[in-house]
């Protein structure tokens, strides 16, 4: 990603702003890097998306004060939305779409994105299947 140089002060503040969430990523184990990394590329994804809708600068600053709320997560194994479609032979787009219709159940993570916990999606994709086979040829 290019940045002009007036972007990059902005930029800047935005990885201060995250900064406690940046040093959680960087403390976690070796095994956990891949998605470590993942949110790191989401945090910059995040910072690209608000300087395309055309924010002002002096907006962004203001909008990354974060107020700290701690979020539960279910022990488990997760995939994110991008590796869901992969396994589904589906888009992301499809995966949301199902998502929202309540037909893939996923857990919206703050700050982090959505989620789906691998049963979840086990239970899904025998649903699907099941549901293909049933229907005359």
């Amino acid at each position: 990603m290019e940045l002009r140089p007036d972007q990059v002060q902005v930029f800047i503040e935005f990885l201060t702003a995250q900064e406690c969430l940046l040093k959680r990523i960087s403390s976690c184990d070796k095994e956990d890097a891949e998605q470590a990394l993942n949110k790191v590329y989401q945090l910059i994804a995040a910072y690209g998306r608000k300087v395309r809708e055309g924010k002002q600068s002096d907006k962004l600053a203001k909008t990354t004060k974060l107020k700290i709320h701690p979020i539960f997560i279910p022990h488990g194994n997760y995939f994110t939305v991008h590796q869901a479609a992969q396994i589904c032979h589906a888009t992301s787009k499809q995966i949301r779409a199902w998502i929202r219709k309540g037909k893939l159940e996923a857990l919206d993570l703050p700050e982090l994105g959505i989620v789906i916990e691998v049963g979840k999606l086990n239970d899904f994709l025998y649903q699907r299947n099941s549901k293909s086979r049933s229907l005359p040829q």
